[in-house]
């Protein structure tokens, strides 16, 4: 690996802990349409929020993990009811394990922990809002 690349890479885990340390400053359980990125130590503590958890299992080298990544980012935006967390398979092995996750973009819809919902694959923007829509919890 050349040195401009593992530069990058040691850049981006520093900013990524950076905003997970922050992430965790406020004893808020709702996390309404915030986008939050785990690791296997924080990921149990994300998902433990009252109102619908999206799960993004991804990873950098993923082409349509990156054609997904805006449409589910705008559906759990604009959804009141649903946060998103996001889960690097690569980072977060035990994670990725414990939902058996073969392919990617793998997504899932946890409600109190437990599965909803799930899709595999970059879905059309209008599916992927259905999807969330359809698992958010009202008010």
């Amino acid at each position: 690996m050349n040195s401009l690349r593992l530069l990058s890479r040691n850049v981006h885990n520093v900013a990524r802990m950076n905003v997970q340390a922050r992430s965790f400053q406020s004893s808020a359980r709702f996390l309404n349409g915030q986008v939050n990125d785990a690791s296997d130590e924080t990921f149990q503590k994300l998902i433990s929020v009252k109102e619908t958890v999206i799960v993004d299992f991804h990873a950098d080298w993923c082409r349509p993990c990156h054609m997904l990544d805006p449409i589910i980012r705008d559906a759990v935006k604009s959804t009141s009811g649903t946060t998103l967390v996001r889960v690097d398979v690569d980072e977060c092995p035990q994670t990725a394990a414990k939902y058996s996750i073969a392919s990617i973009p793998a997504v899932f819809a946890l409600k109190n922990g437990d599965i909803a919902g799930k899709f595999v694959g970059a879905l059309p923007k209008n599916a992927v809002k259905e999807f969330v829509e359809s698992h958010a919890n009202k008010a």
